[in-house]
C-alpha cells in the first residue's frame, strides 16, 4: 500500500483518543511536504475543512495553531484562509482566539492585494 502523510493523518484522525488526534494535527508540516502543493490543495484543505465541522475543540485549536505555522510552505499563501474563517466562527473562545492569531500571522506575510 502506497501511504503518504495524508493517508497516515486520516488514519490517526480515526482514533478515539483526542490527544492522538491533536498530535496528528501537529504533524501538518510533514503531511504538506509529503503530498506537495497539488495534494494540499486537492486533498488536505478539503479534509481539514470537513474536520472543522465535526471535531472536538482541542483538535480545532490545534488546526488553527498549525495552519498559522505551515502556510508559508505553500505557493498560494491564501489557501488556508477559508479554514481559518471557519475556525474564527466557532463557539469556543480559545479556538476563535487561536484562529485570529493565525490570521494575523497571515496578514503579516501577505501583500495588500492578497489581503
Amino acid at each position: 500500500m502506497d501511504e503518504n502523510g495524508l493517508t497516515l493523518l486520516k488514519l490517526e484522525m480515526t482514533n478515539e483518543e483526542i490527544y492522538l488526534r491533536v498530535n496528528a494535527i501537529h504533524r501538518l508540516k510533514t503531511v504538506i511536504l509529503s503530498i506537495g502543493n497539488e495534494g494540499t490543495v486537492s486533498e488536505l484543505i478539503p479534509y481539514l475543512s470537513e474536520l472543522c465541522k465535526c471535531e472536538d475543540d482541542e483538535v480545532l485549536f490545534a488546526i488553527a495553531e498549525e495552519v498559522g505555522q505551515v502556510f508559508p510552505l505553500l505557493d498560494d499563501k491564501t489557501l488556508f484562509l477559508g479554514i481559518l474563517e471557519e475556525l474564527a466562527s466557532q463557539s469556543e473562545t480559545v479556538v476563535r482566539e487561536q484562529a485570529a492569531k493565525s490570521l494575523n500571522k497571515f496578514c503579516d506575510k501577505l501583500s495588500d492585494a492578497e489581503i
